[in-house]
Formats: structure tokens, C-alpha cells, sequence
């Protein structure tokens, strides 16, 4: 008898001890995770049309007059701030899994000219994407998982904003392809609980001036965004 009453708690001290010995089933097929972090984006510089009349100069060459309107070189910038980020994922094989997200952050964005005070423009930054997840193992309370995908993001802001009453911008820039790419962890509590650790760079267009002003800031902005969060998993 005193053998019997030995093995509950020694089945609970090796469960304890070793984690992975009741993380044998396949995990969870649904999760459903809601994540808050950082958010830093980075601008570049690019040169815009100015606003004064053209003026033409008094001698011309015999190929004509140059009465283009000058231009002047320009600076923008993101403010870093926070995130949120939620969304679900679907496992289909142990390692593998889909993801569907939205996340939001309140970045703001504002323009330079040389010599001239900063003009604010958006305040707003809507991030929409599909990823593929692949987890390097399931069968532990550790489970780091890369992942990559597709998606849109949009930059909005008030109409009010001096960037648009100068006419950079209008209030919201649409739709634009974006991707990212990162890695993190889930850190298993319960079947149906976890903490997720994670980092990844969303990749998108600069956003770019109205034709009217020419095309100005140009390239390629990225996203970082560390992120941490808790992961709800169904069945």
C-alpha cells in the first residue's frame, strides 16, 4: 500500500521535472494570440518640386529657356512608438502552421523641407497579413518557430494635418503591398495557454508624395517590431 501512495507524487515530481513528458499529444490546431510591443520605423530623404512660380532666366541657350520649377531637398521621419497585434494561427502539421493578423500602431509621420519647420502628416499605420509559420520543435515547453508572409499596410492621418493643407499628402495613402519576415517563442504554461516572445520586420513603399509636388521620398521603409504577448490554443 505504501507503494500506491508513493506514485502520485512521484508522477507529479516527473512532470514537473520534465516538462516534455506530458507534451507528447500534437499541440492545439487553433490559437488565437494578442500581442503588444514597439514599433520603429525608419523614413528616408528625397527632393520635391517647390512651390514658388518658376522663374526663367534672362539669357537662354539656344536649345530654349529652363523655366522648371526648383527643388528642394526633403527629410521625413517616423516617431517610434507601440503596437498592438492580433490575430490566429492554424496548425496543419506539428511544425507547420498558418497565420492571419491585424495590427495597428499610432507612428507619426512628418516631412522637412531644408531650412523649414517639420509638417506632421500621417499619425495612423493599419497592417493586414498572411504568414507561414514553421516551429523547429513541438514537443517542449520551448517551442521557437520562424515565420514570413504577405500582406497591406495603409497610412492614414487627419485632414487637417499641415503636410496635407500643403498639399504632400492627402489623408490616406491606400493600400500598399508590405511583407515581413522574423522569429520568436512560445512558452508553454498549459495545453491551452502560452506566452509568445517574437521580433519581426514588416517591409513596405516609403510613402510618397502627391504627382502635383513630383515624386519625393521614395524607397523602402522597414518596421521593427519586438513583441510579446499571450496565445490562447483550441482545439
Amino acid at each position: 500500500m505504501r507503494s500506491v501512495r508513493i506514485i502520485p507524487p512521484l508522477i507529479l515530481f516527473l512532470l514537473l521535472a520534465f516538462p516534455w513528458a506530458y507534451a507528447q499529444d500534437p499541440p492545439p490546431r487553433l490559437e488565437v494570440f494578442l500581442e503588444g510591443g514597439g514599433s520603429f520605423l525608419n523614413g528616408n530623404g528625397g527632393t520635391a518640386r517647390s512651390t514658388l512660380p518658376p522663374v526663367c532666366p534672362l539669357v537662354c541657350t539656344p536649345t530654349g529657356c529652363d523655366c522648371s520649377p526648383s527643388s528642394v531637398a526633403v527629410i521625413s521621419s517616423f516617431s517610434k512608438t507601440g503596437r498592438l497585434f492580433a490575430g490566429a494561427r492554424l496548425r496543419f502539421t506539428r511544425h507547420d502552421a498558418l497565420e492571419a493578423s491585424y495590427s495597428y500602431s499610432p507612428n507619426h509621420y512628418s516631412l522637412q523641407e531644408a531650412g523649414q519647420a517639420a509638417l506632421s502628416g500621417y499619425n495612423r499605420v493599419d497592417l493586414i497579413s498572411f504568414n507561414y509559420v514553421r516551429y523547429f520543435w513541438a514537443k517542449t515547453r520551448l517551442q521557437p518557430f520562424v515565420t514570413g508572409g504577405l500582406g497591406v499596410n495603409r497610412f492614414s492621418g487627419p485632414s487637417n494635418a499641415s503636410a496635407v493643407v500643403s498639399g504632400y499628402f492627402t489623408a490616406d495613402n491606400g493600400w500598399q503591398f508590405a511583407w515581413n519576415y522574423g522569429g520568436g517563442a512560445d512558452l508553454v504554461f498549459l495545453r491551452y495557454l502560452a506566452l509568445r516572445l517574437e521580433l519581426r520586420d514588416y517591409v513596405t513603399g516609403q510613402p510618397a508624395a502627391i504627382q502635383a509636388y513630383g515624386n519625393t521620398i521614395t524607397g523602402t521603409s522597414h518596421n521593427i517590431v519586438p513583441s510579446a504577448g499571450i496565445v490562447f490554443r483550441f482545439k
